[in-house]
Parts: C-alpha cells; sequence; structure tokens
C-alpha cells in the first residue's frame, strides 16, 4: 500500500513538474490558428499609440501608450477606463507581477522613470531612475515583487526593492545601449543591445552575466523563450541563440507571440501604393515556413498593430492604432 502511495505521488509531481517547467513540451495542444477567428470588438478604448499590453487574467488587462496613457479593461477589452498615470511621457513596457503590483516604464528629455502600482492601477508612484542618458528605457522584468531589471542606453540596472533603490548589474558598465531583458526561469536571463553584435547571459539568476557574441547578426532586439529555446531578433530574423536555425520573419512583421513549438503570431504593417501603410496580423502554423495574412484599412490613415499579449491559454489580443482610433482584435484557438 505504501508502494502505490509513493508511485501515486511521483506520479502527480512529474506531472506538476512538466506543466511548470518553461523547457516542457506543451501540454495542451493548440489547434491550428485560422484568420476567421480573428474579431475586432466593439471597443471604446482611446485612441493612442499604444507601445505594450498585459493580463492579470482573461478579463482584466492594461495597456500603455507613447502619450503617458495607462488603459484598463475588466470585460475581456469591450470597456477601457483610463488610470491616472500622473505622467504624460512616452510609455515603454509595462509588466504585472501579480493582480496587484504593476510596473511601467518611460522617459523623455527629463529622464528615465519607473511607474509603480500596488492597487491594481487605481494609484501610481513615479520612481526616477536617475540614468546619465536622458530618453526611455526600453526593456523591463520583473522576476517576483522585489527583483527586477531595466534596460536601455548605458542603462542596465537591478533592484531587489521592489524599484526603490537601483545599482549597475555589470561590475564595469558597458556603453552598450541595451534594449531587452527577459529570464526564462529563476537562474537563466539575457540581455540584448545594439551596439555590437553581443548579447549577455546570466545562468546564475542575475549574480554574474556574461558577453556572448553572435556572428554575423546586429542590432539586437526582442528576445522571445519558446519551447525550451531562446530567441533574439535581429532584423527580420529570429536567431535560435541555442544552436538551431534561424528563422526568417515576413517583412510586416515587427513583433511576434510563440503559442508553441510551431504556432505564432506576428503583427506590424506594411505599405502598398498610397501614403498610408495597412496594419497587417500574420498567423503561422510551421514555424513561419508558410503563413496567412490579414491586412487592415484604418480609413485613410496610418494604420500599424504595435501591441499583443495573451489574454489565457487558447486567446490572445492585439492593439492597432490608427490617427483616429485604435483597434482592438481578438484571436481565439
Amino acid at each position: 500500500m505504501k508502494t502505490k502511495t509513493f508511485y501515486a505521488i511521483l506520479i502527480l509531481f512529474i506531472i506538476y513538474s512538466c506543466n511548470n517547467d518553461n523547457n516542457a513540451l506543451d501540454v495542451e495542444p493548440i489547434p491550428d490558428l485560422i484568420l476567421n477567428n480573428l474579431i475586432e470588438l466593439n471597443s471604446n478604448i482611446p485612441q493612442d499609440f499604444y507601445n505594450d499590453l498585459t493580463f492579470t487574467n482573461e478579463n482584466t488587462g492594461y495597456a500603455i501608450s507613447r502619450l503617458g496613457k495607462i488603459v484598463k479593461t475588466t470585460d475581456g477589452g469591450s470597456t477601457w477606463t483610463s488610470l491616472n498615470s500622473t505622467v504624460n511621457f512616452y510609455l515603454k513596457k509595462i509588466q504585472f507581477v501579480n493582480t496587484d503590483i504593476g510596473y511601467v516604464i518611460g522617459g523623455d528629455n527629463t529622464g528615465s522613470y519607473l511607474l509603480k502600482t500596488i492597487n491594481s492601477g487605481q494609484s501610481w508612484s513615479v520612481i526616477n531612475l536617475n540614468s546619465i542618458e536622458k530618453g526611455f528605457p526600453t526593456g523591463l522584468y520583473f522576476k517576483n515583487v522585489n527583483e527586477g531589471y531595466i534596460t536601455g542606453n548605458n542603462l542596465f540596472i537591478k533592484t531587489i526593492d521592489g524599484g526603490e533603490n537601483w545599482s549597475n548589474v555589470l561590475q564595469r558598465q558597458s556603453n552598450d545601449n541595451f534594449i531587452d531583458v527577459k529570464f526564462k526561469d529563476n537562474n537563466y536571463g539575457i540581455a540584448t543591445t545594439n551596439t555590437n553584435n553581443n548579447y549577455y547571459k546570466t545562468t546564475n539568476g542575475g549574480a554574474s552575466w556574461q558577453s556572448i557574441e553572435l556572428i554575423n547578426q546586429n542590432n539586437l532586439t526582442q528576445i522571445y523563450f519558446s519551447s525550451g529555446k531562446t530567441f533574439i531578433k535581429s532584423g527580420n530574423q529570429l536567431v535560435d541563440i541555442d544552436g538551431g536555425r534561424s528563422i526568417t520573419l515576413p517583412n510586416p512583421v515587427s513583433k511576434v507571440q510563440f503559442l508553441n513549438a510551431t504556432k505564432c503570431i506576428g503583427i506590424g504593417q506594411h505599405y502598398e501604393t498610397g501614403f498610408f501603410p495597412y496594419g497587417d496580423i500574420l498567423l503561422t502554423n510551421n514555424n513561419w515556413t508558410t503563413f496567412i495574412q490579414k491586412s487592415y484599412q484604418f480609413s485613410s490613415e496610418a494604420g500599424d498593430f504595435t501591441a499583443i499579449a495573451k489574454m489565457n491559454n487558447h486567446k490572445t489580443m492585439i492593439l492597432g492604432t490608427g490617427q483616429l482610433y485604435s483597434k482592438v482584435i481578438t484571436l481565439t484557438y
């Protein structure tokens, strides 16, 4: 009886470990992505250029704009409320570590700043990062409520007290223009630069970082983790730094979202005849060997899709912006 109990517990432990391991195979299958599942919501989202989007559950989401706006939905994107960010400068990235605590980075010619909420966006405190270079930071990642990282021009800093105090990550601070920073798990993290063809890697939770050269690549930007692999965007290439093949993205794609090892969403814009571009959403079911594409016109104005986030394991939201209004698109799968 004790033996049976032991094996039952062991099986449950293995299942739990696989479901919580970023390197595990995808447990829940995803059907093929199709354009018919793209739905434009009748939404009151304020017109703005939204840089980033995140969800704390399938209905509650936050978006940030280039004009300092933070908006929130609690019904899956149909209605949005403008929150009092207390700022009017460029906001770049947003992350919530739980339902209450969230962080936003942004800035202007007066400096770089971190915005923090501890009450689900009802109020925000503004923390001056006192960076040498003015402008706005570009990368944000908090491992938990206390430990976080921010990157930017000559900026790679770390906090261990929830953003109140910051220190340089590198012992001899690099002059690189740092772009993005992300952790795959508690130990493995990546930071990219677009100054040279190098990126930084840690395997001990950020205690030390190693500079690694990425041969024949430059302008390294976004970081993506998918099915145990690490991809860094370099131009229109997704470079698998773990030794696999690089993926060439279609020209309109500026951001991607991996759903599993083969299925992915891309967003961006393209130009045809005339002055104004079209906003584009692209879907692939075979890791960009082939793809399907839907283009949106924004009533004779410039259109672009600039923010994307998963709402749950079977639904994603995409935000698009024109000069007069913004679009809210959902994709179910």
